[in-house]
């Protein structure tokens, strides 16, 4: 049976005895019970609360019950409503189907028969609630993936919700900025997972070929082509076609692409015959792709095409929350290519690298990474990271005052969840709001650090 203790209900009877009886039986089972004597005062609960299922009387003052599903189908459709009556007459009945009621409970109540209609009931609210909270881990892993930052956290969330569509991406940013790899988080979240992620670097793709190897050509279309290619388009059925620097694209090929974004179809070079391709489109590029449209630079239709949503990574010195979270990433990796353990990472590193300008931005990054792990000493400090870039070796730090607590914590007597908020606002405050170092200084896992957030109302759900 569904788990109900995740649920409030809302119980509108008017009867106040059997409101009470009723009301104390089911917060046995359930999270919170809120109770009207009207439908007048439950559409007021249902404002201010939120509940997450009505329980209803049909026959009542003020309001009945098939006044207030009718409310409620207009104002929060989403919400389910169980009626729960003496009154079996059938033009009663019929109303309260055609207004969407998910269930039906007879007076006198057995128990038993109410938990399971309930039950029934809340089904959807619960699977609803669950795929969300999934939605929001996986949001949470790709944007630590992506640095944790609050400004990759947004891209994340962006990234999940268009991984499962079959809507063409574009992709904007600066050079090293990320695109490739988050071209790869969207194709590895997508149900094309297990088929191709083909990558097509047009800018590299020399001009009088860049058709044939796209599109392939048949046999005697030109000098030299003693054999049919099948080209590299047609690598991506079922998966994923990642278009990189799709600005470098000419003219005359921008016309093939349209209809290749537009109709997932396309000619061979020297074909008669179109052939299709079901795939996915993400495109990247480092320029203003809707500026260069504006200017007649790039075909605007096609931009248009392609931007079903854009995602704009921003420059790594526009997010330096997120060099040491990477940072460590690219040092573990780098330590599994090398097959061995990296020297240990001084703070004053971390603090040099973050004040570093980044133009190659994260691929710069992963650059140094790379040198230090060949060059550091004992250790990875300051002076290493100044060897690594070419620098002058970086003054340490000056010496931090002991940070004094932004808040008192809360006296005794007090609860152990009121000690908890205190300590992870203290923590945020400490961090200047980054929650990744915030979960790293405590020692938890950054997604038990959120939802930790959540429930202590230091976060909201759409933070």
């Amino acid at each position: 049976m569904t788990d109900l203790t995740e649920l409030t209900i809302l119980l509108v009877e008017d009867e106040a005895e059997l409101r009470r009886k009723t009301a104390a039986f089911l917060k046995l089972s359930c999270k919170e019970v809120l109770t009207a004597a009207n439908g007048l005062e439950a559409l007021e609960l249902v404002a201010a609360c939120r509940p997450d299922l009505v329980l209803s009387d049909i026959r009542m003052p003020v309001m009945d019950g098939l006044a207030l599903a009718a409310r409620l189908l207009l104002e929060a459709p989403s919400l389910p409503v169980v009626f729960c009556t003496a009154f079996t007459d059938t033009g009663y009945l019929l109303k309260a189907i055609e207004l969407g009621v998910a269930g039906f409970v007879r007076k006198p109540v057995n128990g038993a028969e109410l938990l399971a209609t309930l039950a029934r009931a809340a089904l959807p609210v619960l699977q609803q609630r669950r795929l969300a909270g999934l939605t929001q881990g996986l949001a949470d892993t790709v944007a630590a993936r992506l640095g944790g930052s609050p400004a990759m956290q947004r891209i994340a969330d962006q990234a999940v919700q268009a991984a499962g569509t079959p809507f063409a991406v574009l992709l904007q940013g600066e050079t090293g900025s990320g695109k490739s790899h988050l071209a790869f988080i969207l194709h590895d979240l997508s149900p094309r997972r297990s088929a191709p992620l083909v990558t097509i670097n047009l800018g590299a793709l020399p001009e009088p070929l860049a058709e044939s190897e796209l599109f392939g050509h048949v046999k005697g279309a030109f000098t030299g082509a003693d054999r049919s290619t099948a080209g590299l388009v047609a690598g991506a059925e079922g998966g994923t076609l990642f278009f990189d620097d799709i600005d470098a694209a000419s003219p005359a090929l921008q016309v093939k692409l349209l209809r290749l974004v537009e109709q997932k179809s396309y000619l061979p070079v020297g074909g008669t015959l179109p052939r299709t391709v079901e795939c996915r489109i993400i495109a990247a590029t480092n320029r203003d792709l809707k500026e260069l449209a504006a200017r007649k630079e790039f075909r605007e239709d096609l931009y248009y095409r392609l931007a079903d949503l854009v995602i704009t990574i921003p420059p790594l010195r526009e997010h330096r929350e997120s060099i040491e979270p990477l940072l460590r990433n690219f040092l573990r990796q780098t330590g599994d290519e090398l097959g061995r353990l990296l020297p240990p990472l001084e703070p004053s590193a971390v603090a040099a690298l973050e004040a570093l300008p980044w133009p190659g931005n994260i691929r710069e990054l992963k650059s140094v990474v790379r040198r230090l792990a060949l060059t550091a000493g004992p250790a990875i400090d300051a002076a290493a990271v100044a060897a690594a870039v070419g620098a002058d070796p970086v003054p340490p730090p000056e010496p931090v005052a002991a940070n004094p607590f932004v808040t008192p914590p809360p006296s005794f007597p007090c609860s152990m969840e009121s000690l908890e908020k205190w300590l992870y606002a203290e923590a945020l405050g400490y961090c200047q709001g980054g929650k990744m170092k915030s979960a790293r200084m405590l020692d938890l896992n950054y997604n038990t650090f959120r939802s930790a957030l959540r429930r202590l109302g230091l976060e909201s759900a759409n933070d």
